[in-house]
């Protein structure tokens, strides 16, 4: 099987978008999905990006069953930790199912880490979820430590309403 591994372009935007609404159909969490294609293009195309995006393409001659040539994508942003410096965070990995375990998953987070090093970062960060386990198995062969085992930290989460409230709050 051959396949590149690419910053995504304008012309990715349909296919990511497909991507981005399988996984997270994958999770049962298709009603989450707040972001548009035009929220991506806008924040993902700019000078100032908000995002970067990774694609795994493969030839015509090898699309998916439903003609698909866009076969992975991984998404991800630079944040900061104030213990250790810059931060790639990944907030998606994901490849079609039917071309798992040939080496794309690996090559999309490796790709990541090309990004990461040469943008100083001390760490990947991602979450995955508890019950996907294929997903944990794959992390850890790739040398992640599960920090919520290891040090027991929980992800937590203001959403917007609550945002709204805090907003309303500070002007007090």
């Amino acid at each position: 099987m051959s396949y590149i591994i690419r910053p995504w372009a304008p012309k990715d935007l349909k296919a990511v978008v497909r991507l981005i609404r399988e996984l997270a159909s994958l999770h049962k969490a298709l009603d989450q999905v707040k972001t548009t294609p035009e929220m991506l293009r806008d924040d993902g195309f700019r000078e100032d990006a908000t995002f970067g995006c990774l694609v795994a393409e493969v030839p015509p001659e090898q699309r998916s069953k439903e003609g698909d040539t866009i076969v992975g994508y991984q998404f991800h942003y630079l944040t900061y930790c104030t213990w250790d410096g810059h931060i790639l965070f990944g907030e998606d990995l994901y490849v079609l199912p039917e071309f798992r375990g040939k080496g794309i998953g690996s090559s999309l987070l490796a790709k990541a880490a090309k990004i990461a090093q040469s943008k100083g970062c001390s760490q990947i960060r991602f979450i995955s979820a508890n019950w996907n386990q294929p997903a944990t198995d794959f992390y850890t062969k790739l040398g992640a430590l599960n920090v919520t085992v290891q040090d027991h930290w929980n992800l937590c989460t203001v959403e917007k309403e609550h945002i709204q409230r805090l907003v309303e709050q500070a002007k007090k």
